[in-house]
């Protein structure tokens, strides 16, 4: 009987990532929002380079006096070697459309700001702190506005906004502060007075937050990237980044994890 049960998570597995995109595993990488002047350009991105990103700063503590709560994780140094893992096997490319991947988020469940509202004693996390995305095994996800060129949107400003939730739970995302604190920005649960949205300056435009799932399955998170232009347009696109929320692999799915990839790179 477990060994049907865990034959039928396997099946469930493989069958919930054939249809959707490649399997972002682990790793260090973006959620990068791109605006030209006329279109947005919402995709996934990563840095090949070890060390700091391009176009970022990692400050000391005391060099964040009067900035914004969720700027301040730049104040460690990126952890070498958290290359991105997809479908088993190192990035390939350095960009891919917002459509081609799906976030594992696997581990255990922890406490979390997103807590209060789901009503869950505890969440999956996609955590905001690099060590500890590292020791859960799961992605280190940021969100960058970098690419895009000072001077297009009204104070060098984009606003991410949170549009809807497709899952069996509750989605929700928070900072942390260097004291601890916590400020739920985001979150899918019936009366939260979450503001669900969040202001991301250009500069310095590499931000990293936690993300929380109350339940494991799969969800469809729909956001807004917006702004208004220089010459007074506002402007905006919706785009959905989906997440596969599973318990701490055991080694049963993580062998069919590695089958599956074997299969679908046969596929291509």
């Amino acid at each position: 009987m477990k060994f049907l049960f865990s034959s039928i998570c396997m099946l469930s597995l493989l069958a919930s990532q054939w249809s959707l995109g490649a399997l972002w595993q682990s790793g260090h990488g973006d959620i990068g929002i791109g605006f030209d002047g006329t279109d947005w350009d919402p995709h996934f991105h990563f840095h090949e380079e070890e060390g700091e990103h391009e176009g970022e700063e990692h400050k000391d503590d005391d060099d964040h006096e009067g900035e914004d709560d969720h700027d301040h994780d730049h104040d460690h140094d990126h952890e070498g070697d958290n290359h991105p893992i997809i479908d088993g096997e190192e990035a390939t490319e350095e960009e891919y459309e917002i459509d081609a991947l799906t976030l594992l988020v696997s581990g255990g469940r922890l406490p979390g700001a997103g807590v209060a509202d789901s009503g869950a004693a505890d969440i999956y996390v996609l955590a905001q702190d690099e060590s500890l995305a590292v020791a859960q095994g799961t992605p280190w996800v940021g969100i960058a506005v970098e690419e895009i060129a000072p001077g297009l949107l009204l104070n060098d400003l984009v606003t991410l906004s949170l549009v809807d939730v497709s899952g069996p739970g509750v989605y929700s995302l928070w900072t942390t502060d260097s004291f601890g604190g916590d400020s739920v920005l985001m979150s899918s649960a019936l009366g939260s007075d979450a503001p669900d949205s969040v202001a991301l300056p250009l500069e310095p435009g590499h931000y990293h937050f936690n993300m929380g799932f109350s339940e494991e399955g799969i969800y469809d998170v729909t956001f807004n990237s917006s702004g208004t232009t220089v010459d007074g347009v506002e402007t905006g696109t919706d785009f959905t980044v989906s997440f596969n929320v599973v318990p701490e692999p055991s080694s049963v799915l993580l062998l069919a994890l590695g089958a599956f990839a074997t299969l679908r790179r046969r596929r291509v």
